[in-house]
């Protein structure tokens, strides 16, 4: 009987066995192990077909439309050597209003990367005459022994839509200055638009990833944590983390509503619901944390982030139609971001096991594409690149004890 018992079991787990086997088979037809693309970067076009539909609006992969500028939207991608993926959300400013979105952008309107021989090379926007290969720093340095993703694949997707990768709307913006050949101007907020049409290529290039690395920096770091979930739920097999570098989400009164009105911001509502003006960075995190718990989550900033008070401070008393008054930055602007940067992160560790935070001394502005990648270590001693290769590569590091590793929640709260 004890025979019979092992033998049935047996050609049970063959019968599974076979039929996973097969199911792969013919996923394989479907869906590529990975990307059949060359050594080095590559410019990667959505594909012509996609459309995202909210409403009555159908809307297409582009740029911002700003006077002059090219609305075309392309993405990069690097092969890699393992079957691990970096997804990369670049920053660049963001504009709620016809003077900085407009009259001054604030944001970046096109984009200024392109690939040359494998290399993936930026225009500087200020001085066309300047191109540099700057996309070889920080988490991009692939010679580098100390980067936890030297051998990742990654997907590089511009920022060009001044929306924060949260929007979906072509909104006409009033020239209350009279200097346009015409009344008002469309801006073209497709960030989350662009973002789908990514992700589509990721789903149909990648089958079953070992790990995925969402990242983003500044305005790109918005765009990481509020689309993780659409990545998370498009690879529910996959080990899927989220570090946001530069975007701790201190807002001016009602910009949230303010942006929503322009922007139309796409939100995972199953878990965030459809009240966007009552979101914090705070509950974005909690309750994205919370639906994963076996996920990680973590944030990095300086303690005193210029750019990030800058764009505080232009929220403020309406300010953005004032550009005399965005660089006016007062010490009360500092402490006042200061505090609620804390404020925020310090709530959502103490709500979020899975979550984690490392605050820098000082007031530089982002770190995950620069060489401060690897030289940061001013909060608790403990170096950055480090503290991120402990997040990727232990994947109990968040229940404590010798498991946990340096993957802490580390400050230094210091000018």
């Amino acid at each position: 009987m004890k025979h019979q018992k092992c033998m049935k079991a047996g050609l049970l787990i063959f019968v599974v066995l076979f039929i996973a086997s097969v199911s792969l088979a013919g996923a394989s037809t479907r869906v590529p192990l990975l990307p059949d693309i060359p050594e080095g970067w590559s410019q990667i076009s959505p594909d012509p077909d996609f459309t995202y539909q909210v409403g009555d609006k159908v809307l297409t992969p582009a740029c911002s439309n700003c006077p002059g500028t090219d609305p075309t939207y392309r993405f990069f991608v690097r092969k890699g050597t393992v079957n691990k993926v970096v997804i990369f959300f670049n920053g660049g400013g963001a504009c709620w209003d016809t003077m900085n979105c407009i009259y001054s952008p604030t944001y970046n309107p096109e984009i200024y990367e392109f690939v040359s021989s494998g290399q993936l090379f930026v225009d500087n926007p200020y001085d066309p005459t300047i191109t540099e290969p700057v996309i070889e720093h920080g988490i991009f340095d692939f010679n580098n022994a100390d980067n936890p993703f030297k051998d990742w694949y990654v997907v590089y997707l511009p920022y060009c839509t001044g929306d924060l990768f949260y929007g979906a709307n072509d909104y006409a913006y009033p020239d209350y200055l009279d200097v346009l050949p015409v009344d008002s101007w469309p801006i073209q907020h497709r960030g989350f638009v662009n973002f789908q049409a990514v992700l589509k290529w990721v789903k149909d290039n990648f089958r079953l990833p070992r790990q995925i690395f969402v990242a983003g920096s500044s305005a790109g770091g918005y765009g990481a944590i509020m689309n993780y979930p659409y990545i998370r739920e498009a690879f529910p097999l996959t080990r899927v983390y989220v570090l946001s570098d530069a975007a701790n989400g201190v807002e001016g009164d009602n910009f949230n509503s303010k942006a929503d009105i322009v922007w139309d911001v796409q939100i995972p509502e199953w878990i965030l619901g459809q009240d966007v003006s009552a979101l914090t960075i705070e509950d974005i995190y909690m309750n994205i944390a919370a639906r994963y718990p076996l996920m990680k989550f973590a944030q990095y900033t300086t303690a005193y982030d210029q750019m990030q008070v800058y764009f505080y401070h232009m929220q403020l008393d309406n300010y953005v139609q004032n550009p005399g008054t965005w660089y006016d930055l007062s010490a009360v602007d500092f402490w006042a971001w200061n505090y609620f940067m804390n404020l925020y992160t310090h709530d959502t560790a103490a709500a979020a096991p899975n979550y984690r935070y490392y605050i820098g001394q000082g007031s530089v502005h982002m770190i995950l594409s620069s060489d401060r990648f690897y030289t940061e270590s001013s909060a608790g001693d403990v170096s950055f690149a480090g503290w991120v290769k402990s997040m990727v590569d232990n994947p109990f590091g968040f229940f404590g004890g010798p498991l946990q590793g340096i993957w802490q929640n580390l400050e230094n709260n210091n000018p």
